[in-house]
């Protein structure tokens, strides 16, 4: 469980007590699942960002779908 302090009127500090064994081939796999994400993940924000473009050009406006 965590616990938490107030730094100032605008911060909180919070204290995580947590002691695990990882092996460090363990670490390494994730880190390389980690990066594939994050190469996916950079490739759909390409993506979209390109498809936002198309719409600008197209007079396009992303409308709300909150009510």
């Amino acid at each position: 469980m965590p616990k938490f302090e107030k730094v100032n009127d605008n911060t909180i500090r919070i204290i995580v007590e947590r002691a695990e064994d990882v092996p460090l081939a363990k670490l390494v796999e994730n880190r390389a699942k980690l990066l594939e994400q994050k190469k996916n993940i950079e490739q759909t924000l390409r993506n979209v960002d390109e498809i936002l473009e198309a719409a600008e050009r197209l007079g396009i406006i992303a409308k709300s779908n909150e009510k």
